[in-house]
């Protein structure tokens, strides 16, 4: 549970009451604070911007059930962000969020060294009105996808729609769906993937899929479509961890085409059929809109890489 005070000099005062055993501090308040990441979180820890149950900790910290702990959050920097006419699509657009489908190649949010460029300059220039509770640099970003990830994405307008869709997400109350071209032909007619995610520690920008320690994550594949060497995928994640998907199919032996990280010898030996980056679309997505609460559905149609690899192997 979170919940958050007014605004103090310092920034905003946030306050999370743990209701699991959840591991290294720092790890559970990067999956907690929107717009944190992990790096950050320690960095907090160790600045004292952090308590748990009213005491200093350490990032290694082991947090337990019970556990309040206060976070106070440092004023956002003072860029000001570039508003740029930056390509992608609008599905729906009303007061309180935004549906809009992201091209591949299209990096989600700002940083202090790329402050041009990004999805959310292209929000500055076409919308009137964003949440700001994710910071400056992310502004009306909820969620993320990478880079070269194609599909639909909510942005929220206003704070009030950004903190209860934040909870929705938390909560796994949003139903997203997944499209993929991966390496073999999957046998199976259903495959449930249940393999916990953690940093590779031996390359911390990766994840890794394996029995033991990491964050609980599960994901539905379905193949839709087959081929001689290749599987149309529909995927249904019940988790959001960072590149769950990749490296779950990549575990069970089937990477996404042209997954230059975690497609192994798949991404030298195999053909990538036309395509050039990791052919995962986000499909669909639905959720009860946090002003009306109306479930709403929406779909992004492929990309034109993968609807041409896709005719490609149809032979069309």
């Amino acid at each position: 549970m979170l919940t958050g005070n007014a605004d103090d000099a310092s920034g905003p005062n946030q306050t999370i009451k743990c209701d699991e055993e959840a591991g290294r501090l720092d790890t559970y308040l990067a999956s907690k604070l929107v717009g944190v990441s992990r790096s950050r979180t320690g960095k907090l820890i160790r600045e004292g911007r952090v308590k748990v149950n009213g005491k200093g900790c350490k990032p290694s910290y082991q947090v337990e059930l019970g556990d309040e702990i206060e976070v106070r959050l440092p004023p956002p920097p003072d860029e000001t962000l570039l508003a740029e006419p930056i390509e992608f699509g609008v599905l729906h657009d009303d007061e309180a969020i935004a549906i809009i489908n992201k091209p591949p190649g299209l990096v989600v949010h700002c940083t202090p060294k790329m402050l041009s460029g990004t999805l959310v300059n292209g929000l500055l220039y076409r919308f009137d009105s964003l949440s700001t509770t994710g910071g400056a640099m992310r502004r009306g970003i909820v969620h993320r996808l990478d880079k070269d990830t194609s599909g639909i994405m909510v942005i929220a307008k206003t704070d009030e729609a950004h903190i209860d869709l934040a909870k929705k997400f938390e909560h796994r109350e949003i139903k997203k769906q997944y499209l993929a071209l991966v390496h073999g032909n999957m046998a199976q007619e259903r495959y449930e993937i249940d393999l916990p995610v953690a940093r590779n520690p031996h390359n911390r920008q990766l994840m890794t899929a394996r029995r033991g320690r990491g964050r609980a994550s599960f994901t539905l594949v379905e193949p839709l479509e087959r081929f001689d060497a290749v599987t149309l995928a529909k995927m249904s994640p019940r988790t959001g961890r960072t590149h769950q998907i990749r490296v779950h199919l990549s575990a069970i032996g089937h990477p996404i085409v042209a997954d230059k990280q975690y497609g192994g010898r798949a991404m030298k030996e195999r053909p990538k059929f036309g395509v050039t980056r990791q052919a995962l679309h986000a499909s669909r997505l639905g959720l009860n809109h946090p002003q009306t609460g109306e479930w709403v559905e929406f779909e992004a149609q492929l990309p034109s890489d993968m609807q041409a690899a896709l005719d490609s192997l149809r032979g069309g």
